[in-house]
């Protein structure tokens, strides 16, 4: 079919959401519709007791008129051959009208029924009988708690015939088969409110569906918005798509929304060396992703300092670049220890070329360790580089068909037409009203409902207005171009002489509403799957809820879900388990720890050092519901370090050592020292304390003219 529904929109949770007005909206003109098409059958039900009720008194008339005249009857025999004749056709006609009311009514994708001021029922629809797996005549006169699957139906039924009004509506549960269901029920009064017409909707498996999708997108964004590092999305051209709180406060910001409102040109505002975006860019064009760009920024107020980025570049499915996506770290503090870091080689290679003959071969020993550990911790430098990732009801138009597609008749309900409207369809087959594509379409389940003698279900679209205006001739449509199409869920039943009957309803605020879910939960999931760093939720009793690719394999298992299974208590991981204790002793107090560092087992035994970012996630009581953070690999950063410093004690010993005194001085004109070996006291008698700072003794004194 063609049609389009306003009755689409997905139907609300029982407890209505404040943040989900547009659902609660949708629900209410849903039902407003779903009454409209149970007056409308109502009506159309009169329409057919009436013809009923005429025909009737028309075979009452004739059999008076039988009695009265049994002498001209024989006179005109073949008058009264054709009188019967006419009768006959009439009741075909009436059983035939019955027969497509009832076709009608079992194709509704729903549960129907008749009932009673005195809470009995009057008479049900086939599906509402299957339902229940029982006859339908097995629930004429019944009282309608008679099968005890829902007092809430009973209360809701009892309650308005009690009322003055004349249709109502609520969402009941009811024991299907053993399985607790959720059904929309609609109700309209008739017969002077004696008696009521109920149509019932089973939505259980969409609002488990959509529960579903926003746990998962609650999940995900959790993580997004509290994550310590920064995490981003931008344009090619430089624009900010997305951005979490951690980042605005890296650059200086008081929220994430006044970041992107002040940062419009990323290269020229944010980058201390503009031309470090374009290499940023070309980057992730050769490569596809960046991981450890280091580059100096400008913070809000102007301070400089050092970040590390890493970031991908994400395609749709034609290979067309969408945006950047990727996270940031501070790492200024970094850059400072490394500065300093340097420094310290510097001098004591300037102190080792100082030395005597004596001290070359040990010298050359030490140059040869302080380059291995400088290639260590370069290595290291790329390993941290590498922890972060990318971050990534019822108004329905019912047609008959017959087997070759031609429509034969229509209630559109007062639905909206979205595809030509103003076309006349009764007469015309699918390939003169519709596009090629949904003609073929529409013929295939047509034929497949005609042959199996099933019903058949279908999802299409269609394009709005006139198809031959698209640029797709054909008709066929993007699953989520929801500007120019709209979309149908559909049942074909097929009928008695080679006819089907077509329901359709209007999906597409629906599917929207399913894809954006679908396309957020996908977003925040591809930030914690695809993350290079180790991020976890673990429940208060120390055991995993969730965990990422990166963490599994940084504790040597090969998937998330081997590691949640192995590990059934998270303080056995730690080498010292009193670390854990003090961890979450401070995660009590602080609401969140940084930079913790511990030592913890690998799956092999194996014992390497962590850095974990914690904080608690509080329910509305303040009560602890689950830990979550980031977990860093920092064991050959803390070999690395300790190498380092090794090799200063190293140097010092040797210079303690030193037989004489070893100096540097600065080219001023005082000479002042800058610094001096402990054997200055041997050749001079003064400790280097004297030498050195604003009160040292001059340094020519210490020459002999």
């Amino acid at each position: 079919m063609t049609e389009r529904s306003p009755f689409s929109q997905s139907n609300k949770d029982a407890t209505p959401s404040p943040a989900m007005p547009q659902d609660e909206d949708a629900l209410r003109q849903e039902i407003l519709n779903l009454k409209r098409e149970a007056i409308d059958l109502k009506a159309e039900l009169r329409d057919r007791t009436q013809e009923l009720h005429t025909a009737q008194s028309e075979i009452a008339d004739l059999n008076q008129r039988f009695a009265a005249q049994t002498a001209a009857l024989r006179e005109s025999n073949d008058t009264l051959v054709a009188e019967v004749v006419e009768r006959s056709q009439a009741e075909t006609s009436l059983r035939t009208a019955r027969d497509q009311l009832q076709a009608i009514l079992d194709a509704v994708p729903g549960i129907v029924s008749w009932i009673s001021d005195d809470l009995r029922y009057l008479g049900v629809n086939n599906h509402l009988a299957q339902t229940f797996n029982m006859p339908i005549d097995a629930f004429i006169g019944q009282d309608i708690g008679f099968l005890h699957t829902s007092n809430e139906f009973n209360l809701f039924v009892q309650d308005f015939f009690q009322s003055n009004q004349l249709d109502a509506y609520r969402e009941v549960y009811a024991q299907v088969a053993g399985e607790q269901r959720r059904f929309l029920i609609v109700a309209q009064k008739y017969n002077q409110g004696k008696a009521a017409f109920t149509v019932g909707i089973d939505i259980t498996e969409r609002d488990q569906a959509e529960t579903a999708l926003r746990e998962a997108e609650s999940k995900y964004r959790n993580i997004f918005e509290h994550a310590v590092e920064g995490i981003f999305q931008t344009t090619p051209e430089g624009h900010y798509l997305s951005a979490n709180p951690a980042l605005a406060h890296i650059y200086g910001y008081e929220s994430a929304a006044t970041m992107m409102g002040e940062l419009t040109n990323i290269q020229q505002q944010l980058y201390v060396e503009p031309g470090r975006r374009q290499e940023f860019v070309q980057a992730l064009q050769r490569d596809g992703a960046v991981t450890g760009f280091e580059s100096q920024i400008y913070q809000r107020n102007g301070a400089i300092i050092w970040i590390s980025e890493n970031a991908r570049a994400v395609y749709d499915a034609r290979d067309n670049l969408l945006y950047y996506e990727g996270t940031v770290e501070d790492i200024t503090q970094r850059k400072e220890v490394e500065a300093a870091l340097q420094r310290a080689n510097e001098e004591l290679e300037l102190r080792v070329e100082r030395r005597t003959a004596a001290l070359t071969e040990s010298n050359q020993r030490l140059l040869s360790e302080i380059r291995g550990r400088h290639r260590v911790e370069e290595a290291l430098r790329a390993s941290e580089a590498e922890l972060r990732a990318l971050f990534a009801a019822m108004t329905d138009v019912i047609t008959v068909f017959d087997g070759d597609g031609r429509y034969l008749s229509m209630v559109a309900t007062n639905s909206q037409l979205l595809y030509s409207p103003g076309k006349e369809r009764i007469g015309q087959t699918v390939y003169e009203i519709l596009p090629p594509y949904q003609a073929s379409l529409f013929m295939r389940h047509i034929q497949q409902a005609l042959n199996t003698r099933k019903p058949v279900r279908l999802e299409y679209s269609l394009p709005i207005g006139d198809w031959q205006q698209l640029g797709d001739a054909s008709g066929q449509a993007a699953p989520d171009d929801f500007d120019n199409t709209a979309w149908y869920n559909a049942i074909i039943s097929p009928m008695p002489n080679n006819r089907v009957i077509w329901v359709a309803r209007d999906i597409t605020e629906k599917r929207r509403s399913d894809i954006a879910l679908q396309k957020a939960e996908e977003k925040y999931r591809s930030i914690f799957e695809n993350s290079a760093e180790g991020i976890f939720q673990a429940s208060p009793d120390a055991r995993y809820l969730s965990v990422n690719p990166a963490l599994s394999r940084m504790y040597g298992y090969h998937s998330p879900a081997e590691m949640i299974a192995r590990i059934t208590n998270i303080d056995r991981l730690y080498v010292n388990e009193e670390r854990r204790r003090i961890m979450l002793q401070r995660l009590h107090k602080q609401g969140a720890v940084f930079g913790f560092e511990s030592q913890v087992y690998r799956a092999d035994g194996q014992i390497i050092w962590v850095s974990e970012n914690v904080r608690a996630v509080r329910d509305d009581h303040d009560n602890i519901v689950y830990y979550e953070g980031t977990v860093a690999d920092i064991t050959q950063r803390l070999q690395a370090q300790e190498a380092l410093r090794e090799s200063q004690r190293t140097l010092a010993t040797l210079l303690g050592n030193l037989a004489g005194m070893a100096y540097r001085r600065h080219c001023d004109a005082n000479w002042s020292l800058e610094f001096v070996s402990d054997g200055c006291y041997d050749l001079t008698g003064y400790a280097p304390s004297d030498l050195l700072g604003e009160t040292a003794v001059p340094f020519e004194q210490l020459i002999h003219p």
